[in-house]
């Protein structure tokens, strides 16, 4: 955000945002002719949400965009396994994301950015555990209300496939 200064010609920065795990680039922004949000397009498809009615009362730490709708993969998904007891189905991409969806109510459920690309993954038929292929190991996850938790690792490299326990 910039501020007009006394001198009229000229303004100056006031307040940075960013948007977080995001390395795309900008595309677009638009105001809403309230000027009370403000909407950025990135390269990767993306679209993000920042109020900006209490800009000038926020922290730093609390000025991110959100995405406007649930977000997409940016770019191929690499994986996907459904839940045998739960409406869940687990993606991960080339975006190094993994993403848990309640395919009954259509919605994000979880998004947990990693630093490394996940090649598959799996779910439990509990739909509490995951277990997710990178270039390096094999994680064994725990799906928690707001967060995806490494609990175990497996020494198995660039494992591209992975299958659930067959339960009776």
């Amino acid at each position: 955000m910039y501020e007009r200064t006394e001198d009229k010609d000229l303004f100056k920065k006031s307040r940075a945002f960013r948007i977080e795990n995001n390395v795309a680039r900008v595309r677009a922004l638009a105001a809403s002719p309230s000027e009370d949000a403000l909407v950025c397009a990135l390269d990767n498809s993306q679209l993000f949400l920042f109020a900006l009615s209490n800009a000038e009362i926020m922290k730093p730490e609390e000025m991110n965009f959100e995405f406007l709708v649930s977000s997409f993969h940016a770019g191929a998904a690499t994986g996907l396994d459904t839940c045998l007891r739960k409406p869940l189905i687990a993606t991960c991409g080339v975006d190094k994301s993994v993403r848990v969806w309640n395919y009954f109510d259509k919605s994000l459920e979880l998004l947990k950015f990693f630093h490394e690309e996940a090649y598959a993954v799996a779910l439990h038929p509990s739909g509490l555990h995951v277990l997710v292929g990178f270039a390096d190991k094999m994680r064994l996850m725990n799906v928690l209300m707001d967060d995806i938790r490494p609990f175990k690792e497996f020494p198995i490299k660039a494992c591209r496939e992975a299958h659930p326990p067959l339960v009776r």
